[in-house]
């Protein structure tokens, strides 16, 4: 088994810079990844913007090199939450993992089961169409699967993938205003997805 070695966190702007653009090309049209979440669309936008920020903060200012710095951690996110995303899809695989543009790292499988993820909390946000969970992390745990369901939480059919998480919180966002959503956790490991949490449920702003 493998697991995603994210090498984001000790990268300065430019490092970061040439990371997307390295992740951008090995994930464009490629067929173990064809749903990145982020998308790659999201990923080139936030690089772009690290880009111009750059340029911008080459004089000292303290205004560019602050709004550098705001842009530097807008792709940072975005990077990892890709690698979690990588790391769900990839199930271990190591030829897949390499192939989305990131490092891999062989790991023993971990003698426990994962277990579904606990206290699961969905609260309400004061932005608008935002839901914010919260839940208790699961040892062995590389990642999350996030689902939400905005029609009826015992219809299977009506529950779809809201985004993957390196932690145990997670920002739904985009939902509609006034409207109630259930949602559910799973825990991912290097062993493969462990159970479903309990349901949790929210309206949002």
């Amino acid at each position: 088994m493998a697991t995603v070695v994210k090498n984001v966190s000790g990268l300065n702007a430019t490092g970061l810079v040439d990371k997307s653009l390295f992740v951008e090309a090995r994930m464009k049209d490629n067929a173990a990844f064809p749903t990145p979440t982020p998308t790659l669309v999201e990923l080139a936008t936030a690089r772009a913007a690290l880009q111009l920020a750059i340029t911008g903060a080459r004089d000292g200012g303290r205004t560019a090199v602050a709004i550098r710095r705001g842009r530097e951690q807008d792709l940072r996110l975005l990077l990892n939450q890709l690698a979690g995303h990588v790391s769900s899809v990839a199930e271990g695989n190591a030829l897949a993992i390499l192939s989305s543009g990131y490092g891999v790292r062989r790991v023993p499988t971990p003698a426990g089961e994962l277990l579904a993820p606990a206290d699961l909390q969905a609260a309400i946000s004061s932005f608008t169409g935002r839901v914010d969970l919260r839940w208790k992390p699961v040892k062995y745990a590389v990642a999350y699967q996030i689902h939400l369901n905005g029609k009826d939480p015992a219809d299977e059919a009506a529950w779809q993938l809201a985004g993957v998480s390196t932690k145990a919180i997670f920002l739904v966002k985009g939902l509609g205003s006034a409207t109630m959503t259930w949602f559910r956790v799973n825990a991912i490991g290097s062993s493969g997805t462990g159970p479903l949490s309990e349901v949790a449920h929210s309206l949002a702003k």
